[in-house]
């Protein structure tokens, strides 16, 4: 065999091979922006929480935005840690890397807590969340919203990104099938965005070491909204309407 048409069979079969493999193309990380780490300070104090407790908050720090893309792509790589599946979201292709303001999803709460260890920060504890949520709210918070009354379920009234209506069908109605650019609703009393709808959010319970979402999402009605709402996640588990904010 001459050694031309070697070469001709090798080049041959290494094309073949890669015509089967998706060719998967990862843009450039984006710098991450200053809004990207702003905190806000909770002053410390007492409230009943959603169980009818009364708690003690010692005063700390909460991001003042949800957790998005472009952030957590740094942390990540940071870490060196794979990037979060991608979520499917029809029409939003490539959701991870063409949506970098929007809030990360499909993130465990293990890769949460280490992500936000890069930054010296945590995850806030339930009590901290809820504590934070209800300032400015007077009553029982158990069934309120984290902006007090619910403004009418029609756009533009919707005050949250959630299953408008609680009709998955018209669930765009707040402007978004999906997810939303992160704080693109009024900010809270306490100066946060997005405590209710969008992403939900992680929080630890020290008390027991589970992990509970808070806040309702994007793809949950409204009564999900409610500050008293809650779900548990396994440590390791992940899901398309999951997020997080950090603490410290």
């Amino acid at each position: 065999m001459s050694f031309f048409y070697k070469t001709f069979l090798i080049v041959f079969f290494v094309l073949i091979l890669a015509c089967g493999e998706e060719q998967v193309i990862v843009p450039a990380a984006m710098p991450v922006e200053a809004e990207d780490t702003v905190f806000i300070s909770i002053p410390g104090g007492t409230f009943v929480n959603s169980s009818g407790e009364t708690v003690e908050v010692q005063s700390f720090q909460l991001q003042k935005f949800e957790v998005n893309n472009r952030l957590f792509r740094y942390l990540a790589d940071q870490g060196d840690w794979p990037h979060p599946a991608d979520p499917g979201f029809l029409g939003m292709e490539s959701y991870f890397y063409e949506y970098p303001d929007y809030p990360v999803v499909n993130v465990s709460p293990e890769k949460a807590v280490a992500a936000a260890s890069v930054l010296g920060a945590r995850l806030p504890t339930r009590n901290e969340w809820e504590y934070a949520a209800s300032l400015g709210i007077a009553g029982d918070i158990n069934e309120q919203y984290p902006w007090g009354e619910l403004a009418p379920a029609e756009v533009p009234g919707v005050p949250a990104n959630y299953m408008a209506l609680d009709n998955w069908q018209q669930r765009d109605l707040d402007g978004f099938l999906y997810t939303a650019p992160c704080g693109s609703y009024p900010l809270s009393t306490g100066g946060l965005a997005d405590l209710a709808g969008n992403a939900a959010e992680m929080v630890s319970c020290p008390a027991d070491t589970t992990i509970s979402v808070m806040g309702g999402s994007w793809a949950q009605v409204e009564f999900a909204m409610t500050m008293g709402f809650t779900r548990k996640l396994g440590y390791g588990d992940i899901n398309w309407y999951t997020g997080f904010r950090l603490a410290r």
